[in-house]
């Protein structure tokens, strides 16, 4: 119990500091990854010795699982291949030319060939959480060099792969163990390729099943499990938890529910991280950086210099322009969080010593400092030194795993694939406009996605999903799905993300509609106003009654159902141009975006002959409404009578106070209107 209580406490504490913490950090413009490192040194035992590092080992040890597991689940095979240039060739030169660098270095300082080596591959990755969120911030993740730099990115995170299962040997075992190591290290790369052969088969086949019971308890419990089950399996063959849970990500990666894992996985995973680096910064020794200060400060600005400089030559090498590469080597110039994973193997393992890994946790956490302001300046930098503009050539796509760079700045976002989505995404088509659709139904994704649909399964209440969607270049998101609650927390995930898209959205019942606009909603179509309106329509059509006066009660309908239920304060975003204040404005919103009403194809109208109309006292030849307006007479009932003439001929003269019965579709009815209008004198 005590021991519980520790804990308990310890999570209190860590959690409670990085509060504190990371409001200032979002205010200074720090990311978050830093904050949790001074949250570490604060709470650890070099700060204020509140926490201890076994209290939250546990907690850490998890949240390493979830980040590579998430790894794992951003990279797809196929897009790693499409932009197998980029990947292979510039993070692989990257990656050995930094090895081979810094092994060199060390080997003449004096170091061991084991832990020489073992530094360059920690070293020589970047980090991806640091480097991704600044980009994501920036708008410059759709660039040349936000491509590069995310291909070379996913190659290092890949790479951390061997490199942990290689932390064994270049331990230096016992002779009696050095047999056991290899073979652990071959049963390894035998159980890589049986998890990619099960991320082609049967992994999304079980999770199609999965789905299929459109449980989202049942989902996360099998996603956990299967992230679980494979690390655990894993380290029964010698291999870490958090390599196995890699490799579960991978399998899960090849299946149409990965951005769907990703989205329900996040919130728990980025908890758990948050641990991992708060443990991190627990073990960085104040004292030793205080007296090692200058020494340190030189020896990441060194690093910092010779990254920059390797990772240009690796991307110009593949013929990039001089400023693409230049951009893209300032973002990779840091060291990244998988060293830290890659540290405590080797740590542990005891291929570092305690003031080797003193000096390499300090290094690492002073270049990912830098980061942000090595960003900033890289733009100014090559503007000034490379002025030329750097045309932008295919060759390559995003290995995110994300349909945001198949489309277009200002595509449209389709939520739900029911009648409504569906008629959504066929006008969309008709007019060339570029949308992806979401929907939770496992059998309509796999359904349209063989018919050619541009069709993903993912929760759009999720950012992850959103994300993946490409919320933040999309011009409107749709929102077609009847369920109240879920649309709610749509459209407030939408707007927080993009405040700028426009979104339109369905709702059952007038009275909803208030609350959606107080979320963020531009426009909200209602059923049960719809339903309303056209069955007022079919009942005045059969009592003979003209259009005009249709149109006149409708609105009068409008009026009233608004002037009922539209009686919620008003997001205090909106501007106050109106006499009526907020309720006003809130009203106005609601009767504009429901002003339309379904348009059919053809339709049957009853229009009035008003007095002094163009039309009054005129034969239907003499108009050439069919011509004119593509609008035919189909009958004619005169004043005061009660039968009308069926087809009438092109002589039939239309008096003032006659009916005219026409079909044709509704804007060219709305056109012709104006012939039958009263004259205003």
């Amino acid at each position: 119990m005590v021991v519980q209580m520790g804990i308990l406490l310890a999570v209190v504490i860590v959690l409670a500091c990085s509060i504190g913490v990371l409001f200032i950090s979002k205010k200074i413009h720090i990311p978050f990854i830093i904050g949790y490192f001074i949250t570490g040194i604060i709470v650890g035992p070099f700060g204020l010795h509140l926490i201890t590092e076994e209290q939250v080992a546990i907690l850490a040890e998890l949240g390493v699982i979830l980040l590579m597991f998430t790894i794992g689940l951003e990279i797809s095979l196929k897009n790693l291949l499409s932009m197998k240039k980029v990947v292979l060739i510039g993070g692989g030169m990257q990656m050995i030319i930094t090895t081979v660098l810094i092994w060199a270095a060390l080997q003449l300082a004096g170091l061991p060939s084991n832990t020489a080596i073992f530094l360059g591959m920690m070293v020589s990755t970047s980090s991806t959480a640091i480097v991704l969120n600044i980009y994501q911030t920036k708008g410059q993740m759709a660039t040349k060099h936000g491509k590069i730099a995310l291909g070379i990115l996913i190659f290092q995170d890949l790479a951390v792969v061997p490199m942990m299962m290689l932390a064994p040997i270049l331990a230096g075992p016992e002779e009696t163990n050095l047999l056991g190591t290899v073979l652990n290290f071959v049963v390894g790369l035998g159980m890589l390729g049986i998890i990619l052969i099960a991320a082609i088969y049967l992994v999304p086949k079980f999770l199609q099943r999965v789905a299929l019971t459109r449980s989202s308890e049942l989902f996360i419990i099998s996603i956990v499990t299967i992230c679980l089950g494979i690390a655990w399996l894993m380290s029964l063959n010698g291999v870490s938890l958090a390599l196995g849970a890699f490799l579960a990500g991978v399998a899960i990666s090849e299946s149409d529910y990965s951005h769907e894992v990703i989205g329900q996985i996040m919130p728990i995973r980025d908890l758990l991280t948050s641990f991992f680096f708060v443990s991190i910064g627990m073990l960085l020794n104040l004292t030793f950086l205080a007296q090692h200060l200058p020494f340190l400060l030189i020896l990441a600005a060194a690093l910092i210099i010779a990254k920059l400089v390797v990772s240009f030559i690796s991307v110009k090498v593949i013929g990039m322009a001089t400023g693409v590469a230049l951009l893209s080597a300032f973002g990779l110039s840091q060291i990244g969080e998988f060293s830290f994973v890659l540290g405590a193997t080797g740590y542990s393992s005891g291929i570092l010593s305690d003031n080797m890994y003193q000096i390499f946790l300090a290094v690492s956490i002073m270049t990912m400092i830098m980061t942000p302001t090595m960003i900033s300046i890289a733009p100014k930098f090559v503007d000034r030194f490379f002025p030329t503009p750097v045309p932008e050539g295919p060759g390559y796509s995003s290995p995110a795993g994300s349909v945001e760079d198949e489309l277009p700045i200002g595509h449209v976002i389709i939520v739900g694939y029911g009648l409504t989505g569906h008629y959504v995404a066929k006008a969309l088509k008709k007019v060339s406009i570029p949308y992806v659709i979401l929907e939770l139904n496992p059998e309509t994704v796999s359904t349209e996605k063989k018919l050619g649909e541009n069709i993903h399964y993912g929760d759009a209440s999720r950012e992850g999903i959103l994300e993946f969607a490409g919320i933040k270049k999309a011009q409107t998101i749709v929102v077609s799905i009847p369920q109240m609650d879920t649309t709610k927390a749509i459209v407030t995930t939408a707007r927080r993300m993009n405040p700028k898209i426009g979104i339109i959205t369905r709702s059952r019942y007038i009275s909803e509609t208030a609350e959606l606009y107080r979320l963020g909603a531009d426009e909200v179509i209602v059923d049960e106003k719809e339903a309303a309106l056209q069955i007022f329509h079919r009942i005045l059509s059969n009592q003979q009654v003209p259009v005009q006066d249709f149109d006149l009660y409708a609105k009068q309908a409008r009026n009233e159902i608004y002037d009922k239920y539209i009686e919620m304060p008003i997001n205090s975003n909106l501007k106050l141009n109106t006499k009526g204040g907020k309720f006003e404005i809130v009203r106005m919103r609601a009767k504009q975006a429901n002003e339309m009403l379904s348009k059919n194809k053809s339709r049957v109208e009853q229009i009035r002959v008003e007095k002094g109309s163009k039309i009054a006292g005129k034969r239907i030849s003499d108009v050439q409404l069919r011509k004119n307006y593509g609008v035919s007479v189909i009958a004619v009932r005169c004043a005061g009578k009660v039968d009308a003439v069926v087809s009438p001929d092109g002589d039939t003269i239309l008096n003032e106070g006659d009916t005219a019965v026409v079909i044709g579709d509704r804007d060219s009815i709305a056109s012709m209107m104006v012939l039958f209008a009263e004259k205003i004198e």
